[in-house]
């Protein structure tokens, strides 16, 4: 009797335990089901090849397995596939630095790995010298606000240089939630490829591929201007990799000729993202190349929110 109250008191304290480190959270189910494109997946009529091979050079397989130990050990539950996943995302994010003024960080996941980056100081900084040519600050701010029309802009850029993956809406929220700020659609519309690079893009970037992304956005903006909606009656999914294209087109569309109604029209393209939340929060950080040239939405006002810059801070996802 004795032993028969010892194993049902065992299998009482044991069971709990087997279950929670048996049982995988479904991101991390997604990250082992994820396969990674090669070469960041970044799109091949850019010309970002180059700048590929930048981060390689400043992101040796050294510096990255000392990462990966550091934050293995931080976080328990974290697998190899999780991380490899996450890493990854985290070097899409360091490419849109080294073209970009201003790029928030909008995923606490992909923060969370570059906290870790950021121990190794020396190491550190020597990437972001190679890479964008100055230190890569990242400046946490307790005082998080929204920021939805930087979240849209970034949801744009992500989606014209990156191809996703099944991991890509775990990492980031649900993309394509908010319009973009009508005062960037009308520079878009109006500035030249030349003036928009000077106002958004770094000065050192590959200028072959700022050309190409503005040419490209530019000539999507004159289509979508005088088309009938080409999206209606369509139904996608938000979370589908080969939906990112429609709603990526759809989101300018909608941006552009109903913004005031965008949550609907988007509702209707695609309803099962109603059931999502798009994180639009962001910390800010810097490179100490922030501009704002008259006509441009900083950053730092009220109004709109275009980026922030060659970093990112402490957002959530």
């Amino acid at each position: 009797m004795f032993e028969l109250i010892l194993l049902f008191i065992a299998i009482a304290v044991i069971a709990p335990l087997v279950l929670k480190y048996t049982t995988k959270p479904n991101y991390q189910k997604v990250a082992e089901m994820t396969v990674l494109p090669p070469q960041l997946g970044i799109r091949d009529d850019l010309s970002l090849q180059k700048t590929v091979r930048k981060m390689e050079r400043a992101l040796p397989h050294e510096f990255k397995e000392k990462i990966k130990r550091r934050y293995l050990a931080e976080h328990s539950k974290a697998t190899e596939a999780y991380f490899e996943a996450t890493f990854y995302e985290l070097q899409r994010f360091f490419i849109m630095c080294s073209l970009l003024n201003n790029v928030p960080m909008f995923s606490k996941k992909v923060d969370e790995i570059w906290h870790e980056m950021l121990m190794y100081t020396k190491e550190y900084e020597k990437f972001s010298s190679d890479l964008c040519g100055e230190h890569i600050h990242h400046a946490p701010n307790d005082a998080v606000e929204p920021d939805p029309h930087g979240r849209a802009w970034f949801d744009l850029l992500y989606a014209k240089l990156f191809t996703f993956t099944d991991f890509t809406h775990i990492a980031w929220g649900t993309f394509f939630q908010h319009p973009l700020h009508q005062g960037l659609l009308q520079e878009l519309h109006t500035l030249s490829v030349e003036e928009l690079g000077k106002r958004y893009f770094r000065e050192n970037a590959d200028q072959d591929t700022v050309h190409s992304l503005l040419t490209k956005i530019k000539g999507d903006i004159k289509r979508i201007s005088k088309a009938h909606d080409p999206y209606k009656g369509l139904k996608v999914s938000p979370h589908s990799i080969d939906s990112a294209p429609i709603l990526a087109g759809a989101m300018l569309y909608y941006s552009y000729h109903h913004s005031e109604q965008y949550e609907m029209y988007m509702g209707k393209l695609s309803p099962a993202s109603s059931y999502y939340s798009g994180n639009t929060t962001a910390c800010g950080s810097g490179c100490g190349n922030h501009r704002d040239d008259g006509g441009g939405h900083d950053s730092s006002g009220s109004d709109s929110s275009c980026g922030s810059s060659c970093g990112g801070g402490c957002g959530s996802s």
